[in-house]
């Protein structure tokens, strides 16, 4: 299996550490246990770390997937290329901008598409795409319930896996050798989200505790934050903190970094989406203190293996701190906790395992879309095609949209596992955008367009699947794959054209039917899809009682047949 991770740049962020670490583990794994052999491609606008890939034996591809402008738009057929001359089966997004030009590329290709939410992204459609994967890695709760409740990804979809430490890298250090240290260090973005002026107004106060302690702010500020640098800078002068308080900039090995430090705050001021600096304090042994948001109040255990503290609160990160130092059995305490805790839950192994079996789900199941959405005759005269496809697909997930009244019918289908429902005045164009958003979530493989009409063509279209099949007729020229329609074929004859085109024979054209309680009960979306949930004892309420006669008389013709 190959698969090609596709990011902004590969400089020395967390998510761009992530990624050397999981590309370098795989790489390592030639034969494993379980005989899946996964290679990876990195895809990026370049950055210190391609030396590192170089060193491994990486292919790299050097591209501007980072500019935020319609010239990218430019860079789809190049990253369509890449995926079939590598022949990539994954393709994995880490960013919005490679997102939206990795995901177009896998169109019509073999590759599949996931992505990693690596931030709490704003509430954008610039964001949506980030939700289209797949599967949706998630690193934290946070991140997964923002997902779901913000951008309308299916639950199922969803992955939680954790961001992880290298122990072989970040070795752990005994408290009683780390004490003699008197380096505070907080390390990431200058950012204001970052709240990093929270932090020196709080060593203002610390500074009076013990006046020999220092302050190591570690990392680098974009162009469009060096306002905000000048502005921490002027703090520290203000507060008469030019010995105690020093700007670090960026550093290759936080390993070093954390090495020599007795304390690493992370005063951030937002929904963190992880927090990787704090599992690898815990890991080297350094006392944590944080704040309360985000990943971090996943992470920290407070008072049991770190300490949190309420955001913008300088006082609190100060006394947090002032805690630590002042208390070497309760430090002590923190960090060998802090440690088991990594060694339980975080480290590179167990993480990329996890990684592994989502590549490993993503590309053994199909996801297939049929679309039949009336009349309810032919509906039934679907169903050998149904059974065919099942047939044929047999691990496949396959989903049949049709209209709302019609669900009943398909109670206890084997040939199907889940029925999209549509109401009736679906045709309108607001609604065909709606049906269209609510499918391009669950991110089919394939859509099977057997309605064969001008706004199931446009649903099918606006799905966004690998490969549309269906006829050429009216819209059909939005189907990525397609055949001339033929008036004088029957009903069955027709859709066996169209089956054909995904490698499925109609070998039986008889009507057919299926035994009863065969299937459980369906949970189906809501919004404009209207799924109807109908149990084993309910199915026959009032409002459906047409359908008990129906079904009968359709059950006694079958018989006769």
């Amino acid at each position: 299996m190959k698969v090609m991770q596709i990011i902004p740049r590969m400089d020395l962020g967390g998510t761009e550490r992530g990624v050397l670490d999981l590309v370098k583990f795989f790489n390592k794994k030639k034969h494993p246990s379980d005989g899946q052999v996964i290679t990876n491609i990195v895809v990026s606008g370049g950055g210190r770390l391609i030396d590192e890939l170089k060193k491994e034996g990486i292919t790299h591809y050097q591209l501007p997937v980072y500019k935020k402008s319609l010239e990218a738009l430019f860079l789809i057929p190049r990253l369509r290329k890449i995926i079939d001359q590598e022949k990539v089966d994954i393709v994995h997004a880490r960013s919005r901008v490679p997102g939206w030009l990795s995901f177009f590329a896998s169109r019509r290709s073999r590759a599949c598409f996931i992505t990693t939410a690596h931030g709490v992204y704003k509430k954008r459609i610039f964001s949506e795409v980030m939700g289209w994967g797949k599967k949706v890695i998630a690193p934290s709760r946070v991140v997964a319930r923002h997902m779901k409740n913000n951008f309308g990804v299916p639950e199922e979809k969803i992955v939680l896996i954790n961001r992880w430490v290298d122990l072989d890298k970040f070795r752990f250090t005994d408290y009683p050798n780390r004490k003699k240290s008197n380096v505070v260090v907080s390390i990431g973005r200058i950012s204001p989200s970052k709240g990093y002026e929270y932090l020196i107004e709080a060593f203002k106060r610390l500074a009076r505790f013990n006046p020999y302690l220092k302050l190591k702010i570690v990392g680098s500020a974009d162009k469009s934050k060096v306002k905000y640098l000048n502005h921490l800078k002027t703090l520290v002068r203000r507060f008469s903190l030019d010995y105690n308080v020093e700007f670090v900039g960026l550093k290759e090995d936080v390993e070093s970094v954390l090495a020599d430090a007795c304390v690493l705050v992370a005063p951030s001021v937002i929904e963190e989406s992880f927090g990787r600096v704090v599992i690898e304090s815990f890991a080297c042994g350094v006392p944590v203190v944080a704040t309360n948001v985000g990943g971090f109040k996943e992470i920290i255990n407070d008072g049991i293996d770190g300490v949190l503290v309420e955001p913008a609160n300088s006082a609190q990160i100060a006394e947090g701190i002032i805690k630590i130092l002042d208390d070497y059995s309760y430090a002590e305490k923190l960090v060998r906790r802090a440690r088991e805790k990594v060694e339980k839950k975080y480290t590179l192994g167990k993480c990329l395992a996890q990684t592994k079996e989502v590549y490993k789900q993503t590309n053994n199941v199909l996801k297939i879309l049929v679309i039949k959405i009336s009349s309810l005759g032919d509906l039934i005269l679907s169903l050998p095609s149904l059974k065919e496809m099942r047939a044929k697909f047999h691990n496949a997930e396959i989903s049949l949209l049709t209209l709302k009244k019609y669900h009943p019918f398909f109670y206890d289908c084997p040939y199907i596992d889940e029925v999209i429902t549509l109401e009736d005045k679906y045709k309108r164009f607001r609604n065909i955008l709606d049906s269209s958003k609510v499918l391009r979530r669950k991110s089919f493989d394939y859509i099977v367009d057997l309605q064969n009409n001008h706004s199931s063509h446009l649903i099918s279209f606006f799905s966004f699947p690998r490969y549309s099949f269906g006829y050429s007729l009216r819209w059909g020229f939005l189907l990525t794959k397609k055949i001339k329609y033929d008036k004088s074929l029957s009903p069955l004859d027709s859709q066996e054209r169209v089956l054909r085109l995904l490698g499925v024979k109609l070998e039986d054209k008889k009507l057919i039917f299926w035994p009863k309680n065969t299937k459980p009960s369906l949970e189906l979306p809501s919004g404009n899809l209207i799924g109807i949930n109908v149990s084993a004892s309910s199915r026959w309420q009032s409002k459906n009682w047409p359908f008990k006669n129906l079904i009968k008389l359709i059950e006694l013709i079958y018989k006769n047949l």
